[in-house]
């Protein structure tokens, strides 16, 4: 676990260490800028390639689809009715980070590591589906939990999701893949060159950020310990549920399901901060949520994921 994510805690570190520095003259514009164009261009040109690139085939689980998305939906249903009175930023901050998880960068190279090689296409489809279902739905979450409900200027949260490319861009890579393959490519390309900055930039700037706000981020509240146990704990089980049901009914296979609870268990994904950063909403939970999460995943998942996929 630990070579999976001492990458991304590498970056994380490298931007406290711009911080540290001085290498930015204004640290607070300099997150919002380079936030920018993780949102609107570079989180959208990755999530483009890699739903247009996934290989989309249910082979023999046509219950597949169904166990990746209802255990999140089940989640943001608990989540929403146990945590009305929580501050409204951190309750948009939980239901963001608890919805949206790290499953390109590490749920797909896991699954393959513990299932076999045969599943990257089903983590492939399920990573797609996971981003097509929760940026949308995520964002809308974000805005509707958030301080005032979301509204700015008469604009509801769903007209505010929608205005977002990172919103659109699985929407459209799903429509592109039925283009002729000489068509799509010269759009591939670029796609996933711009796409591949991302992380890394979304990563320095988190460490940027943590640097430059350290002393409101070290006061921890019992909510930042809820969204990282309903992320690693709680939507863990309910997949697991999910998909022994799907196997008594016959509507999934073992691997599918086992690809199923990998993912589930992943950290609270990076986006989830571009989002809370555009928006002013949950940010100083959402960065203690990310690291928080993928600190305490390199503990709970190498104990977890084996004992849930025994289940099975």
């Amino acid at each position: 676990m630990l070579e999976a994510a001492l990458p991304l805690l590498l970056a994380v570190a490298a931007g406290a260490v711009f911080g540290a520095v001085k290498l930015f003259d204004d640290p607070e514009r300099s997150v919002s800028t380079l936030n920018r164009f993780c949102l609107y261009l570079a989180f959208p040109a990755l999530i483009f390639a890699n739903v247009a690139t996934a290989e989309l085939s249910l082979a023999d689980a046509p219950g597949f689809v169904v166990a990746i998305i209802a255990p999140t939906l089940i989640l943001l249903l608990l989540l929403g009715l146990t945590s009305a009175r929580v501050e409204p930023n951190d309750r948009a901050a939980l239901g963001l980070g608890a919805s949206l998880g790290n499953i390109a960068y590490l749920g797909i190279p896991l699954a393959a590591s513990l299932v076999g090689p045969q599943v990257v296409g089903l983590a492939s489809l399920a990573a797609a589906l996971h981003i097509v279902v929760t940026i949308p739905l995520g964002t809308w979450v974000l805005l509707r939990w958030g301080p005032g409900g979301g509204a700015e200027g008469g604009a509801s949260p769903l007209v505010r999701a929608l205005r977002l490319p990172l919103v659109w861009a699985p929407i459209l890579a799903l429509l592109a893949r039925s283009l002729p393959a000489e068509l799509l490519a010269p759009v591939l390309t670029p796609m996933t060159w711009i796409g591949s900055a991302a992380s890394p930039v979304a990563l320095a700037m988190i460490g940027l950020y943590l640097h430059t706000h350290r002393r409101e981020l070290l006061l921890l509240r019992w909510s930042d310990g809820a969204l990282i146990g309903a992320k690693l704990l709680l939507l863990p089980a309910l997949a697991t549920l999910t998909v022994i049901v799907g196997l008594r009914l016959g509507l999934i296979g073992v691997d599918a399901g086992k690809v199923v609870i990998i993912l589930a268990a992943m950290p609270t994904a990076i986006t989830t901060f571009a989002l809370a950063e555009e928006y002013g909403i949950g940010r100083e939970a959402i960065v203690r949520g990310i690291v928080g999460s993928t600190l305490a995943f390199m503990l709970t998942f190498p104990w977890l994921a084996p004992r849930l996929l025994e289940l099975l």
